[in-house]
């Protein structure tokens, strides 16, 4: 997983790009292979939930997104994680530029 993020103007701005097949239902029908994919995704920064959403079986491979958020300063770190259907969890953690 790759993550940046940058603050400006006391807004942070995070980019992500998730690595995952993200195989839904017919997908994985189609490839022989079990349905997995994201189901979840929790950014924190100083230990406070800054962004979280719920995934389905109809997110592309290796997605991505981006955020904004206030409350944070240069220097302080965010994590982000993963968690698909299979319970597998995938995180990152990156100082705020």
């Amino acid at each position: 997983m790759k993550v940046k993020a940058k603050l400006k103007k006391d807004i942070v701005k995070v980019k992500v790009l998730a690595e995952h097949i993200n195989a839904g239902p017919e997908e994985a029908e189609k490839k022989k292979i079990e349905p997995n994919f994201i189901t979840s995704i929790v950014a924190k920064a100083n230990d406070k939930v800054v962004f979280e959403v719920s995934g389905s079986g109809f997110i592309s491979k290796n997605p991505q997104f981006s955020f904004s958020f206030k409350g944070a300063a240069k220097g302080d770190e965010i994590e982000v994680t993963w968690t698909d259907l299979k319970g597998n969890t995938k995180s990152a953690k990156k100082k705020i530029k």
